[in-house]
């Protein structure tokens, strides 16, 4: 997600608007986590997947909030995010390992993985599997959000509605519409309840416990929240 790829339409007159919501429904979803993943001071998180953007104000909102808690804090990114040692000079940054490519941390490194709004850009079926996996590799806890494909508005796009076409029609509107950058399934695949519980099950087996939640944003369930622990782990 680097400054030169716009993946949230930043000069639509509706991005303002959708930054201040977006801010809210994340700040609901962090709530969550730490109540049912029992999180708390001490503990050690890292950010798979996090943005080098520091121009709207939900991007990597959370990062402090943690921070704020207690909490040990680390990013990892496909992508250079040094630029971010300056704006959250309390987390540790891990070297860029590159696209698809395992995280710089060992085997149950942290106590959380977070991702948030990551999923639906690590392309097809195959690839969000792995991305789910990674999570589960570093860390006895997972916190990942994505957007509802069932929701009206696609968050992305702006455009309401037709993402509720079948998918490859779906992408040949956004082609005519001159939209081919969300018309490749690479940069934009959407999820739906079903969808991501069945990639769960199948990424985490019986290694993890895993609940997934739905947050409601402008009268429909606007995310869906994967809270997953170890077994192993005390329920909080």
């Amino acid at each position: 997600m680097s400054k030169g790829i716009d993946y949230f339409n930043r000069g639509h007159w509706l991005t303002g608007i959708q930054e201040r919501v977006s801010v809210a429904t994340r700040k609901r979803m962090f709530k969550v986590a730490v109540s049912k993943l029992g999180l708390k001071a001490g503990q050690k998180m890292v950010d798979i997947g996090t943005t080098p953007d520091v121009e709207r104000r939900d991007s990597n909102c959370m990062l402090p909030w943690f921070h704020d808690l207690g909490m040990s804090v680390a990013l990892a990114s496909p992508e250079d995010i040094t630029n971010l040692a300056p704006v959250f000079p309390f987390a540790c940054i891990l070297p860029v390992m590159g696209v698809h490519h395992p995280i710089a941390a060992s085997v149950r490194e942290f106590d959380l993985a977070t991702s948030s709004a990551v999923l639906e850009h690590c392309g097809d079926r195959v690839h969000q599997m792995a991305h789910i996996k990674e999570c589960a590799r570093v860390a006895d806890r997972i916190f990942l959000t994505t957007p509802n494909r069932w929701h009206w508005l696609e968050f992305h796009t702006k455009i309401p509605l037709i993402h509720w076409l079948p998918k490859s029609m779906h992408r040949m509107c956004l082609k005519r519409a001159g939209l081919h950058f969300w018309a490749k399934e690479e940069n934009l695949n959407l999820l739906s309840l079903r969808q991501l519980k069945e990639l769960v099950k199948e990424a985490l087996g019986n290694e993890f416990e895993f609940q997934i939640q739905r947050v409601w944003t402008l009268g429909m369930p606007s995310n869906l929240v994967l809270l997953a622990h170890r077994p192993c782990l005390k329920a909080p």
